[in-house]
């Protein structure tokens, strides 16, 4: 599936920084997350570039990797694409989570590109499934999980497909809609 040099590299890049990684609330390898981002833009019909950038999207935020290293391994052009696909970084550690999350509804509504929002919604749709396989096959007070409760999340989850509108018609976007529309049912 993944035959393209770049996105080889990638793989191999991302799954060393976020090696040891898991996802939050259970065991699975954080690198099933960067992993489902890429095959939801390859099967999108995204190319390579796009397809890798979802690979290295997480970095800057989660693992020790710094922009220069990104730079230098990948070029300016994906660097640029994992910056717009990451929370402002500058700071981060400080704001809230509701600050955060404005701050990202904001930016994909206002201020986003195309392929931001493309890369955005294949993160997000990754996320979203992964909450409701875990809600299908957990007990107890899932929610607990979050950094914010589940209405907190619902808002953002809601606001994710609003800002992400400009994306209607793409598979990757209906199904977005989809997913959060059962989660929060």
């Amino acid at each position: 599936m993944f035959s393209n040099k770049l996105v080889a590299r990638a793989m191999e890049y991302a799954a060393q920084a976020h090696r040891g990684d898991t996802r939050k609330g259970g065991e699975v390898p954080y690198i099933v997350h960067p992993f489902e981002v890429a095959m939801i833009l390859k099967e999108n019909a995204f190319e390579d570039k796009i397809v890798a950038a979802g690979l290295l999207h997480d970095l800057l935020e989660d693992t020790e990797v710094g922009i220069g290293e990104l730079r230098d391994e990948f070029g300016e052009e994906i660097l640029e694409l994992v910056l717009s696909a990451s929370e402002k970084l500058e700071g981060r550690d400080k704001r809230s989570w509701n600050k955060r999350k404005e701050n990202t509804i904001n930016y994909l509504e206002e201020d986003a590109d195309f392929i931001n929002k493309v890369i955005a919604c294949a993160d997000k749709l990754s996320n979203a499934r992964s909450i409701l396989r875990d809600l299908k096959t957990e007990s107890g007070d899932f929610w607990q999980r979050f950094s914010a409760p589940k209405d907190k999340q619902k808002w953002y989850y809601e606001s994710l497909v609003y800002s992400l509108k400009e994306l209607d018609g793409l598979k990757m976007y209906t199904e977005f809609k989809s997913v959060v529309a059962e989660i929060f049912k």
